[in-house]
């Protein structure tokens, strides 16, 4: 199962995507929830109190099922490794977000699509700046920023409307989150092209040139 949340924006496009025909990534029917930077009930990577690497798997799974507010949309797992997921939305809005566990035991991660209420200078005020950044251009008109915290550890992702002509700064909404065990950000680290956060600025300049982290070769890509 290739699942990883941690994989470089494409499973959050593919919930962004799903939820209508053209793809809309800045959503007000997403996840309703303001506690990345409130830190109630917790702070990140903590969310809802399921903390990635220390929460048990079951804990995570009945924390969804048992909850009003959510609704398992979709699932799967893999008897042989445990690795599963659960996709769920919030209440009658489209589906939104996914817990994962590499192995059936702990909780892994948390991806969250988010409600536009936040904006980056909201996050660098309550953690700092982050480290790395890179983008996707899904439409003309959309795309997505990836903010990566390795310390956190979580990815923050923010709504730019191209990344051509387009600026990120204080003012883009967060439009979603990751979080997950310190073993997920290093996995992260080693597979995706990623720049170093240099500070707000215009993304063509940001997002240019060589990478300055690479991926390292996985055993199931080595000759």
């Amino acid at each position: 199962m290739k699942s990883r949340i941690w994989l470089p924006l494409l499973w959050v496009v593919c919930i962004a995507m799903a939820c209508t025909p053209a793809p809309t990534l800045r959503n007000d029917a997403f996840l309703d929830d303001t506690s990345l930077i409130s830190g109630e009930p917790c702070t990140a990577p903590c969310w809802q109190d399921l903390i990635p690497n220390e929460t048990a798997w079951g804990v995570a799974q009945d924390t969804i099922a048992n909850s009003e507010d959510y609704v398992e949309v979709d699932s799967e797992s893999v008897r042989s490794t445990g690795e599963a997921w659960i996709e769920f939305a919030y209440r009658d809005g489209p589906k939104c977000c996914r817990i994962y566990t590499a192995d059936g035991e702990t909780l892994s991660s948390i991806l969250l699509l988010l409600s536009p209420q936040i904006t980056v200078s909201d996050v660098v005020d309550s953690f700092g700046e982050p480290n790395y950044i890179t983008a996707q251009a899904e439409t003309s008109d959309q795309a997505f920023v990836a903010l990566i915290y390795a310390d956190t550890p979580m990815t923050i992702y923010a709504f730019s409307e191209n990344i051509t002509e387009s600026d990120i700064n204080g003012d883009n909404d967060v439009v979603g989150a990751v979080y997950m065990s310190a073993l997920e950000m290093e996995r992260l680290l080693e597979t995706q092209n990623l720049y170093n956060w240099t500070g707000f600025g215009a993304l063509a300049d940001i997002i240019t040139g060589e990478f300055d982290i690479t991926p390292v070769p996985q055993p199931d890509e080595e000759e």
